[in-house]
């Protein structure tokens, strides 16, 4: 058996180059009245220290600005930078004044607890309105326990069963990992060549991606890890993007091994390999991601039920929701949808990318729809620290759902059917909040 990503093996949807599925303007007669985003945090260091992961290499892994996991100082104004994009996108659509702090509880961002979500949050609302204090930002109050929009934990309805878990991504790859080894041969014998270049590893030392077998391991939040070659290549290849993406010098992006970023792109189908199967598992999936897009759906049918907002009239009109990129995948598998920005493989929730949901209303007839787009600077804007503006954009796609193409008018989806799809995707059992 073949192993693809999610979009391209079980629906057919592998999207073309950016180009060809542009962000489409609102069509006339119609208003943004609502649009909820779903961002990554941005640009952050590796989650594991240098101690832990030069265990696997020939040469250390470099030293980066800040501990491990935590948001870089890039990182930070990246996100400053796409906010103030955000501010010219959607004051252009009437969801933001172009020139005043915007009223409270009108725009507003949740973020998880971590330093690199909380921060990046504030970027991004920093970026949109510098010195205003009316942009709301909130978080959990409880740094000692998992946000459940994010990190959903297991209970009786929802057992989030290990073995059931670990089976359901086994019997996607017939098994085991026979075939995805032989498949990924190219990609995996080249991260080899780069952790461990011939010559460079101690005799009798394990090295690279033999040091651990290939396994479907039990995650700490109820998920799977997926450990061996596919972990230990996915986990250095995000480490060689996010490298590049904090604006290092391709001399010493990967320690200068990589041919360009051609090269780089190659590899990250390790990672995306690693996180189709981890994350887009569909048992796993729902489990993950039936809070968040319950919270979705409530923040778009009644813009007073964003999360943390003060107790005012006044409803979200942009609300961010800043999470991880295990949370758009999550939500993407939910929805069967996908998308493609320059320097990244399909469907990867790239550094500070946002998975957007648009409200729009026919003015006509009232009726409401939604429309999805993902947003995501490329990653040579990122190693360039591009300003952002409607002559220089970020990548951006729009984003068909598939369940929606009978019902789609103006590549939009109606409210009612888009709720339809979005519940049936969901796990009830799995939903420990109520939005």
């Amino acid at each position: 058996m073949r192993i693809r990503v999610l979009v391209a093996v079980m629906f057919g949807l592998l999207l073309g180059e950016p180009a060809a599925a542009q962000i489409s303007p609102i069509p006339p007669g119609w208003q943004v009245e609502r649009a909820i985003l779903l961002s990554r945090h941005g640009v952050r260091s590796p989650t594991k220290s240098n101690d832990e992961m030069d265990r696997h290499v020939a040469t250390p892994w470099p030293v980066w600005p800040v501990a491990p996991g935590l948001l870089t100082p890039r990182g930070a104004e990246l996100m400053r930078l796409m906010g103030r994009y955000y501010r010219v996108l959607y004051g252009g659509r009437g969801l933001m004044e172009a020139s005043i702090c915007p009223p409270p509880n009108s725009l507003a961002a949740w973020a998880d607890i971590d330093q690199r979500t909380r921060l990046t949050g504030a970027a991004l609302l920093n970026g949109m309105y510098p010195g205003c204090t009316n942009p709301l930002l909130r978080h959990q109050d409880d740094f000692t326990v998992p946000d459940p929009l994010f990190h959903p934990q297991p209970t009786p309805s929802c057992p989030m069963d290990p073995v059931a878990n670990r089976a359901a991504v086994l019997a996607r790859i017939g098994g085991n990992f026979d075939s995805v080894l032989r498949e990924y041969a190219p990609q995996l014998n080249a991260m080899q060549a780069i952790l461990c270049p011939p010559g460079q590893t101690a005799p009798g030392r394990y090295c690279g991606l033999p040091s651990e077998p290939p396994a479907v391991e039990t995650g700490s939040r109820g998920g799977v890890i997926i450990s061996g070659p596919i972990g230990i290549g996915s986990s250095a290849a995000e480490s060689f993007l996010m490298e590049s993406a904090d604006g290092m010098p391709s001399s010493q992006v990967a320690w200068g091994r990589l041919s360009g970023d051609a090269a780089l792109e190659d590899l990250l189908k390790i990672h995306r390999l690693e996180f189709d199967l981890a994350h887009k598992t569909l048992p796993i999936a729902r489990q993950h991601a039936s809070n968040l897009m319950a919270q979705i759906v409530a923040s778009l049918q009644d813009g007073h039920k964003f999360p943390g907002l003060q107790r005012l009239a006044e409803p979200v009109r942009l609300g961010l929701l800043v999470g991880h990129d295990s949370n758009i995948a999550s939500i993407s598998r939910l929805l069967n949808i996908g998308w493609r920005i320059p320097g990244f493989q399909p469907n990867e929730p790239s550094p500070g990318g946002a998975l957007a949901f648009e409200l729009l209303r026919e003015v006509r007839t009232g009726r409401h729809y939604v429309r999805l787009a993902y947003y995501a600077q490329t990653l040579d804007q990122m190693r360039k620290s591009q300003v952002l503006d409607f002559e220089h954009p970020p990548g951006m796609m729009a984003v068909d759902l598939p369940d929606c193409a009978r019902d789609s008018h103006e590549k939009a989806c109606p409210l009612e059917r888009f709720v339809a799809i979005a519940n049936e995707a969901i796990d009830p059992g799995c939903m420990t909040i109520k939005p």
